[in-house]
């Protein structure tokens, strides 16, 4: 069909454009000529493929100036554009500080009321990109930091909910030390209110305003490329708000676009009906538009389960929703196929845009399912919040986090992000400070020291993981409400835990886990033999072997009680001896030195440690000496050295062990970490 939406011609004419099944007449209404409603302004109509879409061009635009413009349909119902770039909002647009939107335009209350409308501007989107040509991990390697811009930043100290995407964008360089590879923003197109989750969207074009403008919503993706670091989006095709276009147009007995009753379990606001050529349309353009335009690399998509067609589920509010099998002759659109099929035509789609952009379902659904979408190259969440909180809280009947390998919970290997803790569910430091045993809730040394040892089995296991904001600063307030449910006010901004040496010192860990796995992404891949053993009482270990690279995380996973592990080489099946010469301490819960024997590491309850030796570096860039036209180091008499202030700066052996700075090294290849980006480093001489 015809490209909605306003597009700027050649000749500097803007057409617009809007489907509208089975309505007369729309006119375009618009500040160029103080919204006046003339005959001049009714748009022309087609139908493409059984749609009608109406249009119109307009000319004598000036170049970068606001307009604003709404449709008014059958002359008596005023809507905005579905496809609009940016708009402004009768209710909440007034509560937006000039500080995180400066210039924005007022709403044209002279001229309408309770209706948002559209701003085009021919510069809106410009923007000069620093990176153009980003490249992030691969899938099964991301290392996911989730963030809700609302409280990732703001009032230190306080829930004001006043975070943007700018103060989200001067901790970019914390995430990178922190070793993460990736930012999943939770959704930031136009949602109804300035405080939210931002899963009441109405607007799948238009970047919250709350957060920022465009312009900050590029700078923060270009930034975040500068350091390496990919950017996914959070899309929530289920449902949409009340303000969305489609949603007026059309009353809930005759409109094309929406469900009048959820079919499926989990109904959230207005349900769209997904079957329906339009719906399906707006999504693809939609992505294709955050690709292009925005430069994301990907999407998590929410609430999967309710992505099917409406006649697919059986049974409302019946079990059926949750189960899944495969379609039969007699009827291949019932038990939930439909689901994977949407998703797997969307994955179709978007790979035409960019071939390598993540695609990450929110399905938590059974293996059967989520295993025919890994064979399209999707990924699904894994959630594995209620064993890694009775982990944490040191009952460890329901504590196995053998889920976190996806080839341990049925799942193709690689084809799962897993996570201790998502926005969804609560927190484990909360629920340590509230429920844990005796020993641990009087010991906070003993609670830190136990979260880091979760941290350890999760990122260490091989596949997609994430971490959600501020778990490595063991965040500890409760996201629930009295009923159990999504508490979804505004929750402390609490930077100032990293003050607090035990939280530190937790932060410093999931620091050394993370740029361990990110630095060494070769021991992670599906040809590295493996063996996860996460469920036992009493010792727990990983185990990966490449050729002559070896790792090993053992982990204590008792409260109290010393133990001795001995990790099991994945190949021989034998018991490994890390007293053995070439064996290197990476990691150690704090203030814990391991007792390494032939018999095994003895370790305190709930401690953990990494050994390793020949371990491949995964890293390409290598820089001799200082032969490179901006080198980030320089090599005089055998001493590594930063070329520019830095704040951090390690050197390591390519085995992982660490080297005192400011020494003459012999000559060899080395890693140089500086502000968390590394680099190999060759010393001849």
């Amino acid at each position: 069909g015809p490209t909605q939406g306003p597009v700027t011609n050649p000749d500097g004419s803007v057409t617009f454009c809007l489907a509208a099944p089975s309505k007369t007449d729309v006119l375009l209404v618009g500040s160029w000529n103080d919204y006046a409603i003339t005959p001049s302004q009714v748009m022309h109509s087609q139908v493409k493929d059984g749609v009608k879409y109406f249009w119109t061009t307009v000319d004598g635009l000036t170049p970068g100036k606001n307009y604003m413009y709404y449709f008014l349909v059958d002359g008596a119902t005023r809507v905005c554009d579905p496809y609009a770039r940016l708009i402004l909002d009768p209710f909440d647009d007034r509560y937006i500080s000039s500080k995180v939107f400066p210039d924005l335009p007022a709403y044209p209350s002279a001229h309408i009321s309770g209706v948002p409308v559209a701003l085009y501007n021919s510069s809106l989107n410009d923007y000069a990109w620093t990176v153009t040509d980003f490249k992030g991990p691969r899938q099964s390697d991301l290392i996911i930091y989730e963030i809700l811009v609302r409280d990732f930043t703001g009032d230190e100290g306080y829930a004001r909910g006043n975070g943007t995407i700018a103060g989200a964008m001067a901790k970019l360089d914390y995430l990178k030390e922190l070793g993460v590879n990736a930012v999943e923003l939770m959704p930031i197109t136009e949602f109804s209110g300035n405080n939210s989750w931002g899963y009441n969207p109405n607007f799948y074009f238009a970047p919250d305003k709350a957060y920022g403008t465009p312009a900050d919503y590029k700078a923060f993706i270009d930034a975040a490329h500068e350091r390496g670091l990919a950017v996914i989006i959070d899309m929530v095709f289920n449902q949409s708000d009340s303000f969305h276009p489609w949603y007026n147009m059309y009353t809930q007995r005759d409109t094309p676009f929406y469900n009048g009753s959820a079919p499926h379990d989990y109904s959230v606001f207005n349900d769209w009906k997904q079957e329906y050529s339009l719906v399906e349309r707006q999504w693809m353009d939609a992505l294709d538009y955050w690709l292009t335009e925005y430069k994301v690399d990907g999407f998590r998509f929410d609430l999967v389960k309710g992505l099917g067609d409406s006649n697919s589920y059986g049974t409302a509010y019946y079990p059926a929703t949750n189960s899944y099998a495969a379609p039969s002759a007699v009827n291949t659109d019932r038990y939930n196929s439909t689901r994977v099929k949407r998703m797997c035509a969307l994955r179709d789609h978007i790979i035409l845009t960019r071939p390598d952009a993540y695609f990450i379902n929110e399905n938590l659904a059974g293996a059967v399912e989520e295993n025919e979408m890994a064979a399209d190259g999707e990924i699904n969440w894994a959630n594995v919040n209620t064993q890694a909180c009775e982990y944490a809280m040191g009952y460890l009947g329901n504590a196995s986090l053998d889920r976190f390998y996806a080839p341990l919970d049925q799942r193709t290997w690689g084809s799962t992000v897993s996570y201790a803790v998502s926005h969804d569910e609560e927190r484990p430091a909360f629920k340590q400070q509230k429920y844990a045993t005796d020993a641990i809730i009087k010991d906070a040394s003993l609670m830190m020291r136990r979260l880091g040892s979760l941290a350890a089995q999760m990122l260490l296991t091989p596949g997609a993981h994430m971490i959600w904001q501020f778990e490595e600063l063991a965040a500890d307030q409760s996201t629930k409400s009295s009923t159990g449910s999504n508490d979804t006010s505004p929750r402390k901004v609490i930077w100032n835990y990293l003050n607090n040496p035990l939280r530190r010192s937790l932060h410093d860990t999931y620091a050394t886990l993370c740029n361990l796995r990110t630095g060494h992404t070769a021991m992670f891949q599906e040809d590295v033999s493996c063996k996860v053993s996460l469920s036992s009482a009493t010792a727990r270990y990983i185990s990966l072997v490449k050729d002559n690279s070896e790792l090993y995380l053992v982990v204590n996973p008792a409260v109290s009680t010393s133990a001795t592990i001995s990790p099991v080489h994945p190949v021989s099946g034998a018991k490994v001896d890390l007293s053995a010469n070439g064996y290197t301490l990476l990691a150690v819960s704090p203030d814990v030195t391991p007792a390494v024997t032939s018999a095994g590491v003895t370790l305190p309850g709930g401690a953990f440690a990494v050994y390793a030796r020949d371990l491949p570096t995964g890293i390409d860039d290598i820089l001799p000496d200082a032969t490179s036209a901006d080198p980030a180091v320089r090599v005089i008499n055998g001493i590594i050295t930063p070329t520019r202030p830095c704040t951090t700066f390690t050197v390591h052996t390519l085995s992982g062990t660490s080297i005192p700075t400011g020494q003459p090294l012999t000559p060899g290849i080395y890693i140089a970490t500086i502000d968390g980006s590394s680099i190999k480093v060759a010393v001849t001489e």
